[in-house]
């Protein structure tokens, strides 16, 4: 907080920076959890640790697209690197629907079983519920910095950090049941692990799904086509526009479109529209990375 009283933003925090923080925390966390559900005989925290162990894997990959993503383009890649991007979102993806898959297999087994082996003693409770501040607070600062950058790798691991908090809550209400509702509750954390998985499966398939619309060069949101098309229309010199096409990009936009100007306007004249058009529209959108601008001269001259 400042002198003044007002509460400071803080400082921008980069991809790289808190992909790392959150490498080490994961790392941390899967180890402690993995250990603790083998030794007091807990499905949900041993599945919990093990989804921590494909955040570490996630964080690697991002670290790897942050390096090779934002490489300026050249000979071989003319539109750059941000597909790099893409394709980690879509690893993210999929790696958080191989957890899923594992989770609810050992969640089946566990329910099946002739016999639920016993939780003993309060610390799978006490790790659950620890991890579930700690996933909050790395999933807001990812997040934050993945928006900053428009970077799809950095918002679905920011999501993967959510959906371990999410778990880790679901987990301390399967334990506490467990551990004190006596032993026809200890099916509980099973049943629990059961339901986090497929909770894991419908974040895992939204981040797929959004990584294959980036891959196929969907169209961006209706409402932010249509919001460029009025800064379009609203630059001086324009008569009209048509054929605007835009695609997203590793998190950022694309975008071509052709303008009509007065036929009567010098070569110059027209390039100075069109850059205005350019420069209006990256001035408008910040996620915009690039517009080509392609100039006709209005045929209803006259």
């Amino acid at each position: 907080m400042s002198a003044t009283g007002h509460v400071e933003t803080p400082p921008p925090t980069t991809g790289r920076a808190v992909t790392i923080w959150g490498m080490a925390v994961n790392l941390a966390l899967a180890g402690v959890k993995i250990a603790a559900g083998v030794v007091f005989s807990c499905q949900t925290i041993l599945a919990d640790g093990l989804h921590s162990l494909t955040d570490l894997a996630s964080d690697l990959a991002v670290l790897a697209s942050l390096k090779w993503g934002d490489l300026p383009a050249d000979t071989s890649h003319p539109y750059g690197h941000r597909r790099v991007h893409t394709l980690v979102a879509m690893f993210v993806g999929l790696a958080l629907l191989g957890a899923s898959a594992m989770i609810g297999y050992r969640a089946v087994a566990s329910l099946s079983s002739a016999t639920v082996g016993a939780i003993m003693g309060p610390v799978p409770l006490a790790l659950a519920m620890l991890t579930v501040p700690v996933k909050e607070l790395l999933f807001r600062v990812t997040r934050r910095a993945g928006h900053q950058a428009n970077n799809p790798a950095v918002l679905a691991n920011a999501w993967h950090h959510r959906s371990d908090a999410f778990t880790s809550l679901g987990a301390s209400a399967g334990i506490a049941g467990a551990m004190f509702g006596g032993e026809k509750w200890q099916m509980l954390d099973g049943l629990t692990a059961a339901v986090l998985a497929a909770f894991l499966l419908v974040a895992a398939i939204k981040i797929i799904i959004s990584a294959c619309n980036e891959l196929t060069d969907r169209a961006p949101a209706k409402a932010q086509v249509a919001r460029l098309s009025k800064v379009i229309q609203q630059t001086q010199g324009v008569r009209n526009f048509h054929a605007v096409r835009a695609r997203k990009l590793g998190g950022k936009v694309e975008m071509d479109l052709h303008i009509l100007v007065d036929p009567n306007l010098t070569v110059e004249a027209g390039h100075s529209i069109a850059s205005a058009v350019r420069k209006r529209i990256l001035a408008a959108d910040n996620s915009v990375q690039q517009v080509i601008v392609h100039i006709e001269p209005d045929a209803n001259e006259g």
